[in-house]
């Protein structure tokens, strides 16, 4: 054993231990034995670990130690063992120190003279119990990397987030390891108490105990270079990038989990009802895009798809020689792109072929194609240009961008984003084949008014699910003088998707045809054997945000909760839930599903293939529909034809679905009390609950099922070739 020197500890001056991890660095380890004999801090115990390394670092470190006395104030306490992990041995470090302070460095870095004394001064300083310094890179050879190195560029930019951009250094952690390393830590003991020892990450375990820390206390930064941070060959950051970024995810996940359960001590960590700028208004990065999705369960599919969700061209009749063009705005897992993918499957059953044009894409291009459609969304240049024209507009309003610029990158957006559209509505309706038109949803106008005006010689049709005005889309009076022309010339038919719908539109002077249409045969497809139901669910399958009512949806079942009128073994599941990394409602929906009134009763699941949700409904005891504008949803038709009770709003075209005390019951929407009380009574009367279940399921057969749907859509369509159904 090396000698040691127990040195007394100098007034008012703690003493520091410091722990090294050693594996594999025979080359770099004595240099970080130098920097910490160098100290100009006084008392400082010395730990030094060997992990087992596959060198000669062991033997280095015992030969230095034999070399020459330790300096005054210094004590070392050296072991080798076997290999057992970095973030293990600095445990049985930290386990084995006594100081009041606690620094870590790696083996093949290096502390410069005055660096605990530094840190350790300001933590004093700022009664804080965690503080790190800047860094400087180093290469193999102990020398300063370059200006023009990447990693100085990066490094450049993390610090201006911190000096300009970030409110705290606990935000700027969830995005950027600006720690950079453990070997850049000092803290106080008592740490240890509050935030636990490291975590068993290979490549981000510092990520993991700053945000630990953070979540108790906000850290300090010194802001001078303090350590030394070597580059070379064998660095374990520079192993795997995706496995980084898988670690670092975890970590983000786990932090912003416990935000979720107990609001942080530290003021200053974000959390999803804390700093709300700092999710919305930079960038994020991927891995917290992913942690924060994570957050809203992932689907799972426990069941077997719907009987046509495999099928492909092939399984489709040959086409008879009808053809229909089928215009939507986006090709989303979304209500009304769904819709028409059900329209286009019911068309090519029939021996329709179809095509499929749409502003932008999504999953169901895929879909599209596999049934034999051929599919046109905008080229690449154009989403360029797009994505140019919308990273301008939002630069130019950045309040940190000079006032001139700012001005130079609206108009550059105005610019880009023009261009953009024009070429996409060119692109499109040169994509345009002969026979009729569809158009679909209302959202579809920049792009329906080209294709009815360049070809006005085959029937076109334009399916409305939009239970309002159009003058709220359309605000131009050049580009409404447009659209009534082709109304009231005829080159247009309009279709709505409701009765409810069609009233609000022939009140501002756009009559129409009511075609329903849910996609759905009367004998779904799905195994009746009995499904094995863990716990009770109350279902609401919706696009979260305001127009689906979904904050008074938890509002009521937290209240029913609370009042007792509905039991706490039930679940209320919300299927649909958007991705909180950019949609900020999915957010607040997550932090008021944690409170203490609802956690662990509430589950967001995010946005489900269709085939999937035929688990969750067959899993539902009720289901809940809370919209307060509505066309005529899908989801509600799906819970109707699975003979579901339902409680639903009275809002537009639900009603004509479910009609009060005989289909289901209805509630004014918003009215928390009244949907709570709704819900909880059919939870008490299972009676009452299957009568008006089975009452459901048959007003859907009648009405709403393919069979009843189809015909009067040929119809309309092929008005002259009924004779071939």
């Amino acid at each position: 054993m090396p000698p040691t020197l127990d040195v007394r500890p100098m007034p008012n001056s703690p003493l520091v231990s410091v722990i090294m991890p050693v594996y594999n660095h025979e080359r770099y380890v004595v240099a970080a034995m130098e920097s910490v004999f160098a100290q100009t801090h006084r008392p400082i115990e010395f730990i030094i670990i060997d992990d087992g390394s596959k060198d000669a670092s062991a033997a280095t470190v015992r030969e230095r130690l034999d070399r020459t006395p330790l300096p005054e104030g210094i004590t070392v306490h050296f072991e080798s063992r076997p290999n057992k992990g970095a973030h293990v041995t600095i445990n049985e470090g930290l386990a084995q120190a006594t100081g009041d302070y606690l620094s870590i460095l790696n083996s093949d870095d290096a502390y410069l003279p005055n660096r605990l004394e530094r840190c350790l001064s300001e933590a004093q300083a700022q009664e804080a119990r965690m503080a790190f310094s800047y860094v400087e890179p180093i290469g193999d050879d102990g020398t300063p990397l370059g200006v023009e190195h990447p990693w100085r560029h990066w490094y450049a930019d993390v610090i201006l987030q911190e000096l300009d951009a970030s409110p705290s250094i606990s935000s700027l952690l969830l995005q950027y390891n600006i720690g950079i390393s453990t070997g850049n830590f000092l803290f106080h003991r008592s740490l240890l108490e509050d935030v636990g020892v490291f975590e068993d990450f290979r490549y981000a375990h510092d990520v993991d105990f700053l945000l630990r820390v953070c979540l108790v206390e906000e850290p300090i930064i010194v802001r001078e270079a303090l350590y030394l941070y070597r580059f070379h060959g064998a660095n374990t950051i520079s192993e795997n990038d995706r496995k980084i970024g898988l670690e670092y995810e975890e970590i983000v996940y786990r932090y912003l989990t416990r935000t979720l359960i107990e609001p942080p001590r530290n003021p200053f960590a974000p959390s999803l009802d804390r700093w709300p700028h700092v999710f919305s208004s930079t960038p994020i990065l991927p891995h917290l895009a992913k942690a924060l999705d994570r957050l809203v369960k992932e689907p799972t599919d426990t069941t077997q798809p719907a009987e046509t969700s495999n099928k492909t061209a092939n399984d489709f009749p040959s086409p008879d020689g009808r053809r229909v063009t089928l215009v939507s705005h986006e090709l989303s897992y979304s209500g009304a792109p769904v819709l028409l993918r059900d329209v286009a499957k019911a068309l090519r059953r029939e021996g329709v072929t179809c095509d499929v044009l749409s502003l932008q894409g999504g999953p169901l291009v895929k879909e599209f194609a596999d049934i034999g459609c051929k599919v046109a969304t905008e080229g690449p240049f154009t989403l360029f240009l797009g994505r140019v024209g919308r990273f301008s507009r939002r630069m130019s309003h950045d309040g940190r961008i000079p006032t001139l610029l700012r001005r130079v990158l609206a108009r550059g957006a105005w610019l880009f984003e023009g261009v953009a559209n024009r070429l996409r509505r060119w692109r499109l309706a040169a994509r345009r084949t002969r026979g009729p038109i569809l158009i679909n949803s209302f959202a579809s106008w920049p792009i329906a008014l080209d294709l009815l005006e360049k070809r006005r010689d085959d029937p076109a049709f334009w399916y409305i699910h939009e239970t309002y005005d159009p003058r709220i889309f359309i605000r131009t009076p050049r580009l409404y003088s447009r659209f009534q022309s082709l109304v009231d010339s005829g080159t247009v038919t309009l279709l709505f998707g409701s009765d409810a719908t069609r009233s609000v539109w022939a009140k501002t002077g756009f009559d129409g045809h009511v075609r329903y249409w849910s996609g759905m045969p009367r004998a779904l497809m799905a195994s009746d054997a009995p499904v094995k139901k863990p716990k009770r669910v109350v279902l609401s399958v919706q696009s979260t945000g305001t127009r689906k009512g979904t904050w008074g949806l938890l509002e009521a079942f937290a209240l029913g909760r609370r009042e007792g009128w509905i039991p706490s073994d039930v679940e209320l599941r919300i299927v649909g839930c958007h991705p909180p990394s950019w949609n900020t409602f999915s957010r607040d929906l997550l932090r008021r599903a944690h409170e203490d009134d609802l956690r662990g009763a509430v589950r967001l699941v995010g946005t489900v293939e269709p085939h999937l949700l035929e688990a969750h409904y067959r899993e539902a005891e009720v289901y809940v529909q809370t919209s307060i504008m509505e066309c005529l949803p899908l989801a509600l038709l799906n819970a109707m034809a699975h003979g579901l009770p339902i409680v639903s709003t009275d809002a537009d075209g639900c009603r004509e679905a479910i009609i009060d005390g005989r289909t289901g019951r209805l509630v004014p929407p918003r009215q928390v009390r009244q949907l709570a009380r709704a819900i909880g009574d059919l939870l008490e009367d299972p009676d009452t609950a299957r009568t008006l279940g089975k009452a459901a399921q048959t007003a859907f057969q009648e009405t709403f099922a393919l069979e009843a749907t189809v015909q009067p859509l040929l119809e309309t369509l092929f008005p002259t070739s009924n004779s071939r159904k």
